[in-house]
């Protein structure tokens, strides 16, 4: 009798580990080919979008909001008012200036020694007193704050802001304003413009500058001739912006574009002229010769529309006051006759202006970004859900199988020499490298012999 061997005594062969080339060639052989196409295919577009949304990460994407705001308080805009003509013409005869002092012949034959230029300016345009008969919001003088600009081609300007927040809109509290003119100066008017005004509706953080801003100056404008009665209806938009490295914005509450692109002209100016004039805010010396006030005139003028100023950014929450005229007419009515009569008693040398809101909605653009990590997980979810398949699970349970089949044989030690040959060697001399069972099988051999 022989003795049974169990299987646990016999020693397995190790099979041989396919190379990676071998395994790429089981990938693209027979139907596995059509599978391999279309994985590979799917993986190209999965990451094409991974990049994508990498690049909306780092450069994240802007979307402009609107939406509306009822507020239960409105800020009135300022309004800026620049006489036309803007010189007193008689004052301008008798310092030997026969027209505006733009046309820079007419200081030819002016005496710079004898007149300071501030004097000149200060004498020759006017004063608020002369601008306005009256003025108020929701019915009150003491709710507006007068301020002056001078100005080169508009004179003196003044500037009505307002002091208080409005919590109602309609007529009656809105701005109500009388400016007034005199016959004098219709009679002797030079300019293009008939005898009025220019109102210049703007931001109150933004001052009046006769200067072109291109990033800041959300400006509405309207001209106010002699004897007309206007109602002008306000509406306003609120612009919120995000700076970016291209496009930047001012957040502080001390910056004004207006102001920065007005410095940055006066600089300009003076540094081609060599000396300033009344109207800039300078360290130059004030022109004293007809060459140096010419030069200054010439370079004011080429310079302060065309300026091509980059260095000033907008500010990044600004607002845009509409004015939309609803009544304008040069007439008044008689209540007692019914009809519409010509102005007179000096009411025909006026103008009579009512500004204000019919509503308490304002309109908001707000700039947003428009990327987000959570965003970014969802598309790279969805990008790899519908085209692989697959999961943070899956994931995981792949990177294992790659590990195995790729990354771990790599590193794994090749087996010696005398190890291989051991693999080759006969069934039966594996089965008695074990010594025990060789001599245990050896006695019941011989006790099986002897027994039969």
């Amino acid at each position: 009798m022989i003795f049974p061997i169990s299987k646990h005594m016999i020693y397995q062969v190790d099979e041989p580990v396919p190379t990676i080339k071998q395994k790429c060639v089981i990938w693209v052989k027979g139907p596995n080919l059509i599978k391999t196409v279309v994985i590979i295919v799917c993986i190209g577009v999965v990451i094409q979008q991974i990049v994508t949304c990498i690049q909306k990460l780092i450069d994240i994407p802007i979307t402009t909001y609107t939406h509306f705001d009822f507020n239960r308080t409105i800020v009135y805009p300022s309004i800026t008012f620049c006489r036309e003509p803007p010189y007193k013409f008689e004052k301008l005869l008798e310092y030997g200036l026969m027209v505006h002092p733009m046309f820079t012949s007419a200081w030819r034959n002016f005496n710079f020694s004898a007149v300071p230029l501030d004097q000149l300016w200060k004498e020759t345009t006017y004063e608020a007193d002369e601008f306005f008969a009256q003025y108020g919001l929701n019915k009150e003088m003491d709710n507006v704050e007068v301020k002056e600009t001078i100005g080169f081609i508009h004179g003196r300007c003044y500037t009505l802001s307002p002091k208080i927040l409005s919590t109602r809109a309609t007529r009656e509290t809105g701005f109500s304003i009388t400016l007034q003119h005199h016959t004098k100066d219709a009679s002797m008017s030079v300019s293009m413009y008939p005898p009025g005004y220019h109102a210049y509706i703007h931001y109150t953080r933004e001052p009046f500058t006769e200067v072109g801003v291109y990033n800041g100056g959300l400006v509405d404008y309207l001209y106010c001739k002699v004897g007309e009665s206007i109602d002008v209806k306000l509406s306003v938009n609120q612009y919120i912006m995000i700076s970016e490295d291209n496009e930047p914005c001012a957040s502080e509450d001390s910056y004004s574009a207006n102001a920065c692109t007005t410095k940055y002209v006066w600089q300009k100016v003076g540094e081609a002229a060599g000396c300033s004039g009344p109207w800039m805010h300078s360290n130059l010396p004030p022109c004293n010769t007809f060459e140096s006030m010419n030069n200054l005139i010439i370079a004011y003028l080429s310079l302060y529309q065309e300026h091509n100023c980059s260095i000033c950014p907008r500010y990044c929450t600004s607002y845009l006051y509409n004015g939309f005229v609803t009544d304008r007419h040069m007439f008044e009515w008689d209540q007692l006759s019914n009809s519409w009569n010509s102005k007179s008693g000096g009411s025909e040398l006026q103008t009579q202006l009512f500004v204000y809101f019919n509503s308490m909605m304002v309109s908001v653009y707000e700039e947003r970004y428009n990327y987000d990590w959570n965003l970014f997980l969802s598309d790279l979810g969805g990008s790899i859900g519908f085209l692989l398949g697959l999961s943070v699970i899956g994931l995981m349970s792949i990177f294992g199988k790659l590990w195995y089949t790729f990354v771990l044989p790599i590193f794994k030690m090749p087996k010696p020499i005398s190890e291989v040959e051991a693999t080759r060697t006969k069934p039966s001399e594996i089965i008695y490298q074990n010594q025990e069972i060789y001599e245990y099988c050896k006695k019941m051999n011989w006790k099986n012999l002897y027994t039969n």
